[in-house]
């Protein structure tokens, strides 16, 4: 794979001296991980949020988001509670996503705690991790899996965050943006890969990136990785189709895809589902 078309893929944007979106948003999450009282996480989770994301038929499994607010969007769904969220999703969605940033999407901590209790849906805890704290406290506030995004960490810290993730029963969600990313987390013993449409440093979407991506990775790696596309699914002017075409054109080694902002941005969400999820 070559690191030379990454690079073209993925800028941080004309001036390089600027902190990138990602940069900003990771920078901020070290501090208030570093303010963080540790916590006991409790017992391991016994939902496999891997096997829940395995692909059934002909549409890819839905991971869908509870997203308050974007960087890129503004408001979204700021007085939805939890409650209506997990009602209007539970009824199509393999997994739910809950976005526990503060600052820059609303979310919190006490959101995915609130989840827990109901849905026996995996809940994946969506929000910038840099400190195994962070993933103590999602276990500890009912979550079974955890988002790492390989441009906010070392190799390190990565292979550290997967081993302490898997010793609580949590398989994380391991996000790439460029061709580099997704060399360096095919080196790491990963089993959920998530590529990621949306460019995190300028917030542009490309969305020929995840199966551009996709067909980079080995066959025999990609059969048994968990493969997730993420971003911009139902949300963007599309050029081939409704939001529904648009899934069912994804590759089958797809085996879910991450969506919130299209969800969030309707009037009627509920009625938005149904048309793509087609019951």
């Amino acid at each position: 794979m070559s690191n030379v078309h990454a690079d073209k893929m993925v800028t941080r944007g004309k001036d390089a001296k600027t902190p990138s979106v990602l940069d900003t948003i990771s920078a901020e999450s070290r501090v208030r991980a570093a303010a963080l009282t540790p916590v006991a996480p409790g017992p391991a989770s016994q939902l496999d949020f891997a096997a829940a994301l395995r692909r059934r038929g002909p549409m890819p499994q839905l991971i869908a988001e509870l997203k308050r607010r974007s960087p890129s969007k503004g408001s979204l769904k700021e007085g939805i509670s939890v409650a209506e969220a997990v009602q209007i999703y539970a009824p199509y969605a393999a997994a739910l996503s809950i976005l526990t940033e503060p600052a820059h999407f609303h979310g919190s901590i006490d959101d995915l705690q609130n989840a827990r209790p109901l849905t026996r849906l995996p809940l994946l805890r969506k929000d910038f991790i840099v400190d195994r704290k962070q993933i103590d406290e999602a276990r500890a506030a009912g979550a079974d899996s955890f988002l790492l995004i390989v441009a906010s960490l070392t190799d390190a810290e990565l292979s550290a965050f997967i081993a302490h993730g898997r010793a609580l029963g949590m398989e994380p969600l391991v996000e790439v943006l460029t061709e580099t990313e997704l060399e360096r987390a095919l080196a790491l013993d990963i089993r959920i890969l998530g590529i990621n449409n949306r460019n995190l440093h300028t917030l542009e979407i490309d969305m020929t990136r995840a199966e551009r991506l996709a067909e980079l990775i080995p066959e025999t790696r990609r059969r048994d990785l968990v493969l997730v596309a993420e971003s911009g699914y139902g949300s963007t002017s599309l050029t081939m189709g409704t939001a529904r075409d648009q899934l069912l054109a994804l590759p089958q080694h797809f085996d879910a895809v991450l969506m919130g902002t299209g969800f969030m941005q309707e009037s009627d969400p509920a009625a938005k589902l149904k048309e793509i999820f087609g019951f």
